[in-house]
């Protein structure tokens, strides 16, 4: 019975949207309210940056892109199977426990540095943006004698060309993990 229960609960989680993930990002000043900000006042950029970066691959995150010269760091898509994978940290609720479990759900991380106000290069401020996509794959034919046998079908656009066999939804941001990423960037120049 409990099983059931929990099985039940599982697959409503997956019909709701995500609390404590903005459904739309709104811009204040050239900058999105949905991400956090990092001010380090007696750090380097270069302090700064590798920090964030150490930040990123302690949260098993991995590191799509490092451009020093442009101010920016980004992840790949991780994802975790929430409430199932007790070792990952990226979920912030019960909720979102539930929802990465029933659904494939994947974040990715955006690091971005700030203008120093001279112009001539990046300041030690940054915000932190973190996306959430939920991915779906559509024309799964399961087969009924053995999960293993199940297939996908293959659809073609009107060149004749095979479409993507998945795809990603946008879920909007989640603020309070980016918030947490932030903290964790910060945290390393505390005394």
């Amino acid at each position: 019975m409990i099983v059931c229960s929990l099985t039940l609960l599982a697959g409503l989680g997956g019909c709701a949207s995500s609390s404590g993930v903005g459904q739309g990002a709104a811009i204040e000043d050239g900058l999105l309210l949905d991400s956090s900000k990092i001010e380090i006042d007696d750090s380097s950029y270069e302090e700064v940056f590798e920090a964030a970066r150490a930040v990123l691959m302690d949260y098993r995150f991995g590191i799509n892109r490092v451009d020093a010269a442009r101010g920016v760091i980004t992840t790949f898509p991780k994802r975790t199977v929430g409430i199932g994978a007790f070792w990952d940290r990226e979920q912030s609720t019960l909720r979102q426990e539930w929802e990465d479990l029933a659904n494939q759900q994947e974040r990715t991380i955006r690091v971005q540095f700030e203008q120093d106000p001279s112009g001539t290069g990046y300041s030690s401020r940054a915000t932190v943006d973190v996306m959430v996509y939920r991915v779906h794959r559509p024309n799964w034919r399961v087969e009924s004698e053995s999960v293993g046998l199940s297939t996908h079908a293959r659809s073609r656009d009107s060149f004749g060309n095979a479409v993507e066999a998945d795809f990603r939804e946008s879920m909007g941001h989640d603020r309070a993990f980016a918030e947490r990423v932030a903290q964790q960037i910060t945290s390393r120049f505390e005394d």
